[in-house]
């Protein structure tokens, strides 16, 4: 399989996910907002993609945590997921999420910086 030529370089965002309280409310705003349109991703797990068109937009998840308020988190593609979440470590950030594999997605963790912002990152598969 060929890359895209317009993928998104090391450093550059290349998606945004909202983790949410309300899975059904946010389909509804978001729909009536931007005019995304959802669509299940995978077999057997509970994630939704934003569509608009035939471009992929986002993607959307329940809240693993109870307490834990609706957010937006954008990714950044990175050359090496856990070399990238060691070092933020290294420089007063924090992993919140260790980093994994998704089946035909690529590598990803969640990280905070010294400030409280949160970013994930990707190595693309």
């Amino acid at each position: 399989m060929s890359k895209p030529k317009n993928r998104p370089k090391p450093g550059r965002f290349c998606w945004n996910e909202l983790a949410t309280t309300n899975v059904a409310a946010a389909t509804k705003f978001y729909s009536g907002l931007l005019g995304w349109k959802t669509h299940a991703f995978g077999k057997g797990m509970d994630y939704t993609q934003f569509k608009k068109g035939r471009d992929m937009v986002g993607g959307m998840l329940k809240c693993p945590k109870p307490g834990i308020p609706a957010h937006w988190v954008p990714y950044a593609i990175v050359d090496n997921v856990d070399a990238t979440a060691k070092k933020s470590a290294r420089l007063k950030g924090k992993v919140l999420v260790a980093p994994f594999d998704i089946p035909d997605v690529g590598r990803i963790a969640v990280l905070r910086d010294p400030q409280g912002a949160v970013i994930g990152i990707i190595k693309p598969g």
